[in-house]
């Protein structure tokens, strides 16, 4: 007969003989304590945590900045992307630095005008640009083709297509801001003929920049072709990119030596005129890095890496947006050495010294001419007059130590002076000249008399 065992019980099942008798044989109930079982789970968990984490470890020691190299380590280390990380970070920081300066300074000053979007432009096409290139260095950047990852072969692909446009094109905003500023540094004179030629290099450099960058974008047919491998035919690189070159190279010759006859003939200082035109001819240094850039095709036809024709890129861009905005900062420089040096010459005394200051007998120190507070009518008293309250007449015996070399009556203005009631005063003045950024001190003791 079954029926309930109650709990802590033994089970006993019977066991029954061929004589009919029957033996109980006891068996133990065995229950699982709930404390058993929760260090139990506890244990399983953490070895579960256990095991993630190490998971976690191992795929981080074999975490790489290039992707799919992690079973050939090798290949992060002879990798490129360190340098190519630091150019585009440092050249883009110096670039966006400069350019924003220069908007914020003309902001304040008279508001932003043509040029100024067109800096802004070429600041935002740079940092874009940048950024690309960073992200190709994940993809294989900085490493020879046969070395790339073909994993990452359509994805390095597309990025490096992505960043055309915005390298071809952008570097002409900053030489159309430039050619800007050139009309607006010579509006409302008689050069119309230079006007007219400003105009048409800007046509010339926007036109084509552009037909450039249709032609980088539209290389190859179908257009995917440049970045899959499908059947299709493409622009051979050399030609391509020689043409691409030439323009750039034209362009900035064009724009950098364009304002130096006109800035040659203005009617300032032979010292300003270098200054300007050093100023524009640094537009130059882009041109050495076109020059450098457009030598890489050779590497390219040898090995097919493009590495340095990046770089080369990206710092001829980021240099570009600086160089356009030089000319509206260099007089703020200017400004602060001048005033740098003013207040160090102060500081070491030989600034200009204080009227009246540490003058002989009677000297007044601190007096300044037009205070506001004191209005003062000078006469000059003849020889035969010198008299006062201090002293008597000078040739009619000793007077109390107040005679000095420079002796003015002084009268308050609008109050008559009683007749032998004057006031005399005995003032050193010391005339401070500034001539030509030469500071001289001329001393004049006279009655009344300055010789400026």
């Amino acid at each position: 007969m079954l029926g309930f065992v109650p709990a802590g019980k033994e089970l006993r099942e019977p066991t029954c003989g061929t004589s009919r008798r029957c033996v109980v044989k006891h068996t133990p109930r065995v229950e699982l304590s709930p404390e058993i079982d929760t260090h139990t789970k506890t244990d399983t968990s953490q070895h579960q945590r256990i095991d993630r984490a190490s998971a976690r470890k191992e795929r981080r020691e074999k975490m790489t900045w290039v992707y799919n190299v992690e079973d050939n380590p090798s290949l992060e280390d002879s990798s490129q992307w360190r340098q190519i990380l630091a150019i585009c970070v440092v050249f883009s920081f110096m670039s966006v630095t400069v350019v924003s300066t220069r908007l914020w300074l003309r902001f304040k000053a008279t508001g932003l005008a043509a040029d100024d979007v067109m800096a802004f432009l070429a600041m935002v096409f740079a940092l874009i640009y940048g950024i690309l290139c960073i992200i190709q260095t994940r993809y294989g950047l900085g490493l020879i083709p046969a070395e790339r990852p073909a994993a990452s072969l359509d994805a390095y692909l597309k990025v490096n297509f992505a960043g055309r446009p915005f390298y071809q094109l952008g570097i002409s905003f900053f030489k159309i801001a430039l050619l800007i500023s050139y009309l607006r540094l010579f509006k409302g004179t008689d050069k119309s003929m230079y006007v007219r030629t400003v105009w048409a290099t800007i046509f010339f450099v926007f036109v084509s920049h552009l037909a450039c960058t249709f032609c980088l974008l539209f290389a190859c047919k179908p257009i995917y072709k440049s970045w899959t491998d499908v059947e299709g035919t493409c622009l051979p690189n050399v030609p391509s990119f020689t043409g691409y070159a030439a323009v750039t190279i034209a362009s900035d010759i064009i724009v950098a030596v364009l304002p130096l006859p006109v800035i040659w003939n203005l009617n300032i200082s032979r010292n300003k005129k270098i200054g300007l035109a050093a100023v524009f001819v640094l537009g130059l240094f882009t041109t050495i890095c076109s020059i450098l850039r457009y030598l890489q095709i050779n590497r390219i036809l040898l090995d097919g890496n493009s590495t340095m024709l990046v770089v080369w890129g990206v710092i001829e861009f980021n240099v570009g947006n600086m160089v356009s905005s030089l000319p509206f900062l260099a007089p703020v420089f200017v400004r602060k050495a001048k005033q740098y040096r003013t207040k160090r010459s102060r500081s070491d005394g030989s600034g200009p010294r204080r009227a009246g200051g540490g003058g002989g007998g009677g000297g007044i120190s601190g007096y300044k001419f037009g205070s506001k507070k004191d209005h003062y009518e000078l006469q000059s008293i003849s020889g035969d007059h010198r008299s006062g309250a201090f002293g008597r007449d000078r040739s009619g015996g000793s007077s109390s130590g107040m005679d000095n070399e420079s002796e003015e009556n002084i009268i308050v203005k609008g109050v008559p002076a009683p007749d032998n009631q004057h006031i005399m005063k005995s003032v050193t003045y010391s005339v401070r000249v500034d001539e030509e950024g030469k500071m001289r001190d001329r001393d004049d003791r006279g009655a009344g008399r300055f010789d400026l």
